[in-house]
């Protein structure tokens, strides 16, 4: 009777436990298809932002500023030409350099702009020499949300020496350093081969095809769970029922 009770409680045990699973499991594939059909709609947003021109800089805080990741816009304002920031490791056809972020006053604040790739000096110790223009500028780019590494740990000390060299794009840090708020993202500027810099962009939002494709293999998992678990009972049955008699 023991014996019996011993099996029938852990019955309940592996079916509470396949239950669970798969309604993570289920719940897993649902979560992608949501997110699948948010890609959907932000890609579309940004096709339509594009077929328009560029989005102003103030309209995209006004219109886009719940789902600005990847929109182009286009804003007026002067560059700080001597107080940027370079951030360290940055790999460009197999050469190391550095990223060139400035900050670029603008009607709606202080927006950190990224200028593109320059490559390192022969020595790690001298850090390259980057030429930029004060003047009232019209600038265009896409949106980039920034996403902080907590591991990395920022060594740039808080002085009046400028460039700061930085390991990440950390706007808490930058605001820091130049004693000034920004704005809460940061705008990837346009190619333009007359700049000086190399600019590269690729777009973060990943394919909604791809979140398609992560939600039916979670959806075969709770079902392949399901299915093992009902073969296994079933094998199970004429065993108990043997030895019942």
């Amino acid at each position: 009777m023991a014996v019996k009770n011993t099996k029938l409680h852990f019955s309940l045990i592996a079916s509470l436990v396949t239950f669970t699973a798969v309604v993570i499991m289920f719940a897993l594939g649902v979560w992608q298809l949501q997110r699948a059909q948010e890609k959907t709609e932000r890609l579309l947003s940004v096709k339509e932002a594009e077929s328009t021109g560029q989005t102003t800089l103030q309209n995209l805080l006004k219109k886009h500023s719940d789902n600005m990741l990847d929109m182009p816009v286009s804003m007026r304002g002067k560059a700080e030409n001597l107080r940027y920031f370079l951030v360290d490791n940055k790999i460009y056809q197999g050469r190391v350099g550095y990223h060139v972020l400035v900050p670029v006053n603008t009607q709606q604040g202080w927006l950190l702009t990224n200028f593109g790739w320059v490559a390192a000096m022969s020595s790690r110790n001298t850090l390259p020499t980057v030429k930029l223009h004060s003047d009232l500028t019209e600038y265009f780019g896409m949106v980039s949300i920034p996403i902080k590494n907590v591991m990395v740990q920022e060594t740039a000390k808080l002085d009046g020496d400028w460039p700061k060299l930085l390991q990440q794009v950390d706007l808490e840090i930058m605001q820091q350093h130049l004693q000034q708020s920004l704005l809460p993202f940061v705008v990837l500027l346009n190619q333009d081969s007359e700049s000086g810099f190399e600019r590269h962009w690729q777009r973060v939002v990943m394919p909604p095809e791809k979140h398609f494709a992560y939600a039916a293999q979670w959806f075969l998992l709770a079902i392949a769970a399901v299915v093992i678990f009902v073969v296994a009972h079933r094998k199970k049955q004429p065993r108990n029922t043997y030895e019942s008699r």
